[in-house]
């Protein structure tokens, strides 16, 4: 019985100290990341109905709220297409989704709003989902378009659409593939389930590298990299074959099922940052694909797109010029560390999708003409969420301190309290700036390289203490009250912080915060 309680003892402790780190890393934005998603037996992978996801970088804050047919729109859509009403379906993927702007500013909803401000009757459904190829799109227009009734589809496709349209999986998900006489294949989607425990906290987010990622050699780097690369090679991989054959048959039956359905369609193809701006081409070649200039072309991708889409005999529009024009005279039109579309690459690729279907005599619906944009509302912009804890924490810590210090002046003491708070929310809220501007690898060994800097300064503080603590705790261990385990290693960290305190006027600040 006594090893048992030793046992107990031990576990309760153990699972203690990851419980308080695990808290630790999720307060610090290293938790597991959220998904929109669930197993689709069809297309692999589709949005969850009524999921509500918050997502939050230096670069962009979105929420996203699914609708309970399943896609970011409004939640007052049906299915049954209104009367005296054009519909226009955009498939896509993460670019169609909005994964880094809010809905307003979304190319999707700003079509739907100036075509609306014509006085057109169109409704523009939206059914991006991040992580789609072109595959996934058109093997979702097969299985739910006859329902929605398009009178014009627009497909969104991006250069990594071009590996995966030969892949049976992305990641560990599966999912479905054309022939290249644009077939579907008929095969079982199997779920593959959660990742895992681990896989979904804070240590296993920071410690796991990223599951079913495909890499080859290619020789002309300085080691494996994402086989989803091979389109930018001038010399591309043997494997790239396939997946262009493939990418034809989707376009292909991509066309069949528009024919079906008795829909206009077009071919989008957006272009990565790299094949926007050249002296981004340089920054990412050097420090991302570690690779000489003449080896890669980001605008590779984008011409073979277009060349499968128009052998196809589908229209294929390339909005290269307008975003890179855009660059010149405005700004970035891409994010720079996220590989998205910012608020105003979304509005240039509304104008030239506007703008080229008027061209062509597509635009759905009649009305007047407006040659300008609407002006998007603007959005809402919340208090940051620091502020508030800063001004909550500086009135409770402020009125605790003069409840026990009555002698004390009440503005100097409040002034007091509230620079000990600067303090921690800058040296806090900076450290999370600079790992966010990192690489995601070198993020996290420069967090774990903070972290064992923080516990080696603690214990090199703690001295001969420590071996005092290690005893206390072996001595409850060994009589195996594990029931009490929770409140003495509560006691000691406290202790221990609060010695540590007294010793540095450096850290104590921080500590001093916790009480």
């Amino acid at each position: 019985m006594k090893a048992i309680n030793v046992l107990l003892a031990i576990l309760v402790s153990l699972a203690v100290f990851l419980g308080v780190f695990e808290i630790g890393l999720r307060a610090t934005g290293m938790g597991p990341p959220k998904t929109l998603n669930q197993f689709d037996a069809v297309v692999g992978w589709s949005k969850t109905p009524g999921r509500k996801v918050h997502r939050k970088t230096r670069e962009y804050d979105v929420h996203f709220a699914i609708n309970e047919l399943g896609l970011r729109d409004d939640q007052s859509l049906m299915v049954e297409k209104p009367e005296d009403t054009q519909r226009v379906i955009c498939l896509g993927d993460s670019f169609t989704l909005g994964y880094t702007v809010e809905r307003q500013h979304l190319f999707v909803d700003q079509l739907e709003n100036w075509w609306q401000a014509e006085e057109r009757q169109v409704q523009v459904i939206n059914t991006g989902t991040e992580g789609y190829s072109t595959d996934q799109e058109v093997a979702w227009l097969i299985a739910n378009g006859e329902k929605w009734q398009p009178d014009l589809v627009l497909l969104f496709a991006y250069e990594n659409d071009l590996y995966y349209n030969g892949a049976t999986h992305y990641r560990y998900f599966p999912k479905p593939r054309f022939s290249m006489d644009g077939e579907l294949e008929q095969k079982d989607l199997t779920d593959p389930g959660s990742r895992g425990f681990f896989a979904n906290t804070a240590m296993g987010n920071l410690l796991m590298k990223p599951q079913g990622v495909d890499l080859f050699e290619p020789g002309t780097t300085r080691g494996p990299v994402p086989k989803e690369w091979g389109p930018l090679f001038v010399d591309p991989p043997d494997f790239m074959a396939d997946a262009l054959a493939r990418t034809g048959g989707a376009f292909k039956a991509l066309r069949a099922q528009c024919e079906a359905l008795g829909a206009e369609v077009a071919v989008v193809v957006l272009p990565s940052h790299s094949a926007v701006d050249e002296e981004y081409a340089g920054w990412y070649g050097s420090n991302h694909m570690h690779m000489a200039r003449d080896d890669w072309d980001p605008n590779q991708p984008v011409e073979q797109l277009l060349a499968a889409a128009r052998s196809a005999g589908l229209t294929a529009l390339d909005p290269r010029a307008a975003l890179r024009k855009a660059t010149e005279d405005k700004g970035d039109t891409f994010y720079k560390r996220d590989f998205h579309l910012n608020a105003l690459g979304n509005q240039v690729v509304a104008q030239f999708v506007h703008d080229s279907l008027g061209t062509m005599g597509l635009t759905p619906g009649t009305g007047k003409q407006l040659d300008t944009m609407p002006t998007p509302p603007a959005p809402e912009k919340p208090i940051p969420r620091w502020i508030l804890i800063y001004f909550t924490l500086w009135g409770i810590l402020g009125s605790f301190y003069g409840a026990f210090y009555k002698d004390e002046k009440i503005l100097p003491l409040f002034l007091k309290v509230g620079g000990l708070l600067a303090i921690v929310f800058t040296v806090a809220i900076g450290g999370s700036m600079l790992l966010q501007l990192m690489p995601p690898t070198t993020a996290k060994f420069a967090l774990a390289a903070g972290l064992i800097a923080i516990f080696g300064f603690i214990f090199y503080k703690l001295g001969n203490r420590l071996a005092t603590i290690f005893e206390l705790l072996l001595a409850f261990v060994r009589r195996g009250h594990w029931y009490l385990m929770p409140l003495v290693m509560i006691l000691l960290s406290v202790g221990s912080l609060l010695v540590v305190a007294a010793s540095s006027p450096l850290v104590a600040p921080f500590i001093y915060t916790l009480f």
